[in-house]
């Protein structure tokens, strides 16, 4: 348990949010915009560092689906997820795990909401997950 607490390390990243992210949250308390400093994977998607919209497509399911989409429009990914009861959050927040120097996405809660949405592990990322024990979560806290 001591070691498993030495190779878990929480990261928090700050990320500000531009005019028209600040807006698409007025508008849609269901979507965020956040700029994400690192690649990162999306069940089977590898996606770039940069500026991303996450929407939640289908907010009357159990079984959540998020769309987490690049404001360019060049890169997107869609994973479906379970939901899961937290406090409420002040901030919308996206977790990761990183593995190594790979990012997974893990969770996003809204801003204000006590759902937030878990992904649901891929293949990809347990294969990972058993090659190596230096996992860290990564939060990433928008700001609006």
């Amino acid at each position: 348990m001591k070691r498993h607490f030495h190779t878990l390390i929480l990261i928090v990243v700050l990320v500000t949010l531009c005019a028209s992210a600040a807006e698409a949250q007025t508008n849609n308390p269901q979507r965020v915009v956040a700029q994400i400093p690192f690649a990162f994977n999306v069940g089977k998607t590898n996606l770039p560092a940069g500026k991303y919209t996450i929407s939640v497509l289908n907010p009357s399911s159990d079984r959540t689906v998020l769309q987490i989409r690049s404001v360019d429009g060049r890169a997107s990914a869609i994973i479906l997820t379970n939901d899961v009861n937290h406090s409420p959050a002040d901030n919308a927040k996206l977790v990761f795990e990183r593995y190594d120097d790979r990012y997974f996405f893990t969770e996003a809660q809204m801003a204000g909401e006590t759902t937030s949405y878990a992904a649901i592990g891929s293949k990809a990322e347990h294969k990972h997950l058993i090659a190596t024990a230096k996992k860290k979560t990564v939060v990433v806290i928008t700001i609006g």
